[in-house]
């Protein structure tokens, strides 16, 4: 892992434990271990292995999970974080309902 990738790791986190108000868990994707998954659940994760600067796990009644899920149905909390995120030319994506990636923004 480059300097610049733990950097930007980093400041994707503060900007979400920002907005959330709260830390939550997350993982680098090479650190992320999630349990056994259907085939196209594995190659959603070995996806976000491979491209994802962060990992995020969010439960259902932790903090963050309204701010990534849209299951949760708080879309005014989905899009501050979306905002936040934007503006240092990340996003974020919800991929399972309990664990989404964090990505730089293509330029």
């Amino acid at each position: 892992m480059t300097e610049l990738q733990l950097q930007r790791m980093a400041q994707a986190a503060a900007v979400i434990r920002r907005v959330v108000g709260h830390d939550f868990r997350c993982y680098a994707p090479g650190e992320w271990d999630p349990q056994p998954a259907t085939a196209i659940q594995q190659q959603m994760q070995d996806h976000a292995r491979r491209t994802a600067l962060l990992i995020l796990h969010h439960d259902r009644g932790e903090p963050l999970c309204p701010y990534v899920n849209y299951d949760c149905g708080e879309y005014d909390k989905i899009d501050a974080l979306s905002d936040a995120l934007s503006e240092v030319g990340l996003m974020v994506e919800d991929k399972a309902g309990w664990w989404s990636g964090v990505y730089e923004v293509s330029k």
